[in-house]
């Protein structure tokens, strides 16, 4: 070897993920799902506690701008990774981090139930930019599943009109400011400004591996799932006609026994102990054929994802016998 051709190799620069100079501060990190039974408020009982929960949730514009800042950084992996793809194995979890907090920020934005206009217009939006992705992807059952999770009604046919400027200069407004509630936090923000906003970019693998590692036990969310329903079913039968305290902690109790079932179809099983906890949402979700649609499909689409997630490597648990399954809301 010439003294050009060290030269020349030393001088290399790291490439793809190799170049990232990562954190070396593991972060607590906790995803969407999660965070909601996390701000249940202080009360005496459990029924004030669920019963002020709303008033505690943030608004979906939060989770959709979560999710799109974790969106935009597994395109920077993959952009990385097109580079040099020598660590792919290495760094996957950090890719299914990143992939667990999208979709957990994606599915707690469809669950909750909108406190505002902007919220409304926020989960309509978001809602049809998903599904018509999937339908641009020839899945239409996806895209089905899609508008039904974040009530993404049929758009009625209306007759067309030219609209005056005054019109149209409120509508450019209107649309840039609702933007901006949606949109992620500058990618340039300090690591702490983001992890204070629960956005995590690539920098931080440490962490997000170390969260990813770091799962859930599916049988305790399955039981607390079925607690929450008890709860659920027994207070909305004791519902009096202005009894707002008992229907909003039923309405609480259902959410959040969603987000643990979603949480258990999310999170890949790693034991057999995971698989056994995962048939029993799924028969909770063969029974309930009574529930909202929105949170039965919320809960398809999570096992849809988590099955994706689990066919990828022999470290998961696939479901053998369910994971094609239909749900009720998912036909």
């Amino acid at each position: 070897m010439t003294k050009k051709t060290i030269a020349k190799t030393a001088s290399r620069k790291p490439v793809g993920i190799a170049s990232l100079v990562l954190a070396t501060t593991i972060r607590p990190i906790r995803e969407d799902l999660a965070g909601l039974s996390g701000r249940l408020p202080e009360a005496p009982a459990a029924l004030e506690r669920l019963a002020g929960l709303q008033s505690t949730t943030p608004t979906c514009t939060v989770f959709i701008a979560r999710a799109t800042f974790h969106d935009d950084e597994l395109g920077r992996f993959v952009k990385l990774m097109s580079k040099d793809g020598t660590l792919i194995e290495e760094r996957m979890d950090t890719f299914n981090a990143l992939n667990l907090l999208r979709q957990s920020a994606y599915l707690a934005a469809a669950l909750i139930e909108p406190s505002s206009d902007d919220d409304r217009w926020a989960k309509e939006y978001i809602g049809e930019c998903l599904a018509s992705a999937a339908k641009r992807q020839g899945d239409a059952a996806r895209a089905k599943l899609l508008r039904k999770a974040f009530g993404v009604a049929p758009k009625a046919k209306r007759k067309s009109r030219v609209a005056d400027v005054g019109e149209m200069t409120a509508w450019i407004h209107e649309t840039v400011r609702r933007m901006g509630l949606i949109r992620p936090p500058a990618s340039g923000a300090s690591a702490d400004e983001l992890a204070r906003a629960g956005c995590f970019r690539l920098e931080e693998a440490p962490s997000l591996e170390a969260f990813f590692a770091a799962a859930p036990d599916l049988t305790s969310l399955a039981e607390e799932a079925m607690d929450l329903l008890t709860k659920a079913d027994t207070w909305k039968q004791s519902v009096g006609e202005n009894d707002r305290v008992l229907e909003q902690a039923a309405k609480s109790a259902l959410t959040l026994a969603y987000a643990a079932i979603a949480r258990v179809g999310l999170w890949p099983a790693r034991t057999e102990r995971d698989l056994h906890a995962k048939v029993t949402c799924r028969a909770i979700l063969r029974d309930r054929v009574a529930d909202p649609a929105r949170a039965r499909a919320v809960a398809a689409m999570a096992y849809d994802l988590g099955n994706g997630v689990a066919g990828q490597s022999d470290r998961f648990k696939v479901e053998p016998q369910h994971a094609t399954e239909r749900f009720p809301g998912q036909e």
